[in-house]
């Protein structure tokens, strides 16, 4: 399954970021106002109607960037950990006698719950709402199994029922899982084509707008997306890392370090960044330049090895932090550099 973090919607909404996005009754009072200007002849109820839809519709979209970003960090995390002790086959089958999993988060529910309970008050659906209600009871299924076993393992309830409930749980794990790949894809695939389209068309807003850091940063984050993409086509991970072909990934290298040291300079003017409308007392502020300037160690660190023809040991392939100069080391640091900002513009 292909996958990568998104960024919500208000990352890259001039707009929103300059009105602050924490402020729901001034982003209605704003759309209303503007409405208003321009649409003589159209009822108050018919402008109230269309502002409260394009409120709903944002507050979706951002639901959905929250469950991708789950999807593609912690819930994988979580049923990686399980397949780690459990073999990957319709039988329950341990690898290990003593074995646990991680468990999801609250907030992975919390967002589940919201975009479901959004919907409901949608009356047309596209294509995307209609993936999500497809996996959304597959998917939470799933996630509520596995933290099942997380309670299980956690108690070694196994050393009393003789892995009867971890039969059970894998049953149903089983189950969820092929159809959640199937309908997982198709959730990530149709959100990552609007986001795709929204990302070009708020650039060109950012642009008009003079918000240059945030265009920036928006630039960065496609470019650290598109060397994910590239290296994900040459169908390389971890464990034959050193067959990576970085001289096709040169361009991209040299334009993400040139896209790091502009985010940096524009970082460093405090005031410049204020003045764009961003929190810079914030700790998410500070968060977010470090994990910008790991990513380019990372990445260095990556290419680096490659070039030296260091493969990445057995142990670390499995560790559940990833060692320097991997592929992954790399993902979790974009993933960090995308969970900042996203919390950052949220302040």
């Amino acid at each position: 399954m292909k996958r990568k973090a998104l960024l919500i919607g208000c990352a890259t909404a001039a707009a929103v970021i300059m009105a602050g996005c924490g402020g729901k009754a001034s982003d209605t009072a704003v759309t209303t106002e503007a409405a208003s200007e321009g649409t003589a002849g159209v009822s108050e109820e018919e402008t109230v109607d269309e502002a409260a839809l394009e409120e709903l519709e944002g507050d979706l979209y951002n639901a959905y960037i929250e469950i991708n970003n789950d999807m593609v960090d912690r819930f994988d995390e979580v049923i990686a950990s399980y397949f780690k002790y459990v073999d990957f086959q319709e039988e329950f089958t341990l690898l290990d006698d003593d074995y646990w999993c991680l468990s999801m988060t609250s907030s992975f529910y919390d967002q589940m719950e919201t975009a479901n309970e959004l919907l409901s008050q949608k009356q047309e659906k596209d294509e995307l709402d209609q993936s999500f209600l497809a996996l959304y009871p597959v998917m939470k299924e799933l996630a509520e199994t596995l933290d099942e076993v997380y309670d299980y393992t956690d108690l070694e309830s196994y050393k009393d029922d003789e892995y009867a409930k971890g039969k059970e749980l894998h049953a149903v794990i089983w189950k969820d899982y092929e159809e959640y790949e199937t309908l997982g894809q198709d959730f990530l695939d149709k959100l990552g084509a609007k986001a795709d389209q929204q990302n070009t068309e708020n650039l060109e807003k950012l642009k008009e707008e003079g918000l240059e850091a945030t265009y920036a940063f928006n630039v960065l984050i496609n470019t650290a997306q598109e060397i994910q993409s590239a290296i994900y086509d040459q169908e390389i991970d971890d464990s034959q890392v050193i067959n990576l072909d970085i001289e096709a990934l040169q361009p991209l290298y040299d334009q993400y370090v040139e896209n790091v040291q502009t985010c940096l300079d524009y970082l460093a003017d405090e005031d410049a960044m204020y003045k764009e409308g961003y929190p810079t007392n914030s700790a998410y502020y500070h968060s977010f330049e470090s994990s910008i300037r790991d990513s380019k160690k990372d990445l260095t660190d990556l290419f680096e090895r490659v070039r030296n023809q260091e493969a990445v040991d057995e142990f670390h392939l499995d560790f559940a932090f990833p060692d320097d100069g991997t592929i992954r080391k790399f993902e979790d640091s974009i993933s960090a550099i995308i969970d900042d900002y996203n919390k950052l513009i949220s302040y």
